[in-house]
C-alpha cells in the first residue's frame, strides 16, 4: 500500500461522499421515489404496537413459518404475498436520534474503503490511459449499483424508480471519483 493508493482512496471517497450529499440534499430525484403514508400517526402506532424490537420486518413473514404453523395461517400468508399488502421495512423503535456528524463520518469512511478497493483494482492495470481509468472506475460504480439495487427491486418489491435513481446516483458518483483517482494516479 503506497501513499498514492491512500491519496486516491481519500480523494475518490471524498468525491463520492460529496456527490451523495448533493444528490440527496440538493436534487429532488430521490424524494420523488419516496411515498408517504396517508396517516403517518396511525401507521406509526400500528408499528409501535406490533413490532416488539428494532430490526427488519417482512409482511407477511412467511420465513417465520415452521412445522407448528397452521395450514390456514400459511395459506393466508401466501395470499397476502400474492395480493398484498407486502412490506419489507427497517424499524427503529427508538428513532434515529438527532442528526449528528457520526453518520456522515461513517458514510465518508465507507466511501473511502470503496475507493481504496477500486484504486487497488485500477493499479493492477497500470497501462490504461486516463479516459479508460475513469471508465474503469465508472464500471466499478455500475457493478456496485446493479448488485446493490436490483436484488432489492427483484426480491423485495422496491420500486423501479427507487432502484433506477440509486443506480444512476452511484454511477455518477463513481464516474466523478474516477476523474479524481485517475488524476492522482497519472501524477
Amino acid at each position: 500500500m503506497s501513499k498514492t493508493h491512500l491519496k486516491c482512496a481519500f480523494i475518490g471517497g471524498l468525491i463520492v461522499f460529496i456527490w451523495g450529499l448533493f444528490s440527496w440534499m440538493v436534487f429532488p430525484w430521490h424524494q420523488t421515489c419516496l411515498n408517504k403514508f396517508s396517516n403517518e400517526s396511525e401507521v406509526a402506532n400500528a408499528i409501535s404496537n406490533n413490532a416488539p424490537v428494532s430490526g427488519i420486518y417482512v409482511l407477511p413473514n412467511t420465513f417465520s413459518y415452521n412445522e407448528g404453523t397452521s395450514q390456514s395461517e400459511m395459506e393466508q400468508g401466501m395470499k397476502m404475498m400474492e395480493k398484498g399488502p407486502f412490506m419489507f421495512a427497517s424499524v427503529s423503535k427508538v428513532g434515529i436520534g438527532k442528526m449528528t456528524l457520526a453518520p456522515f463520518i461513517i458514510s465518508l469512511i465507507i466511501q473511502i474503503i470503496g475507493a481504496f478497493i477500486v484504486t487497488w483494482m485500477l493499479m493492477q492495470t497500470k497501462t490504461l490511459p486516463f479516459k479508460r481509468q475513469v471508465g474503469f472506475v465508472t464500471v466499478f460504480g455500475l457493478g456496485v449499483a446493479i448488485l446493490a439495487q436490483l436484488p432489492d427491486w427483484n426480491w423485495w418489491g422496491f420500486s423501479a424508480c427507487y432502484a433506477l435513481v440509486n443506480i444512476v446516483d452511484l454511477v455518477v458518483g463513481w464516474f466523478l471519483a474516477g476523474f479524481g483517482i485517475a488524476k492522482v494516479l497519472k501524477k
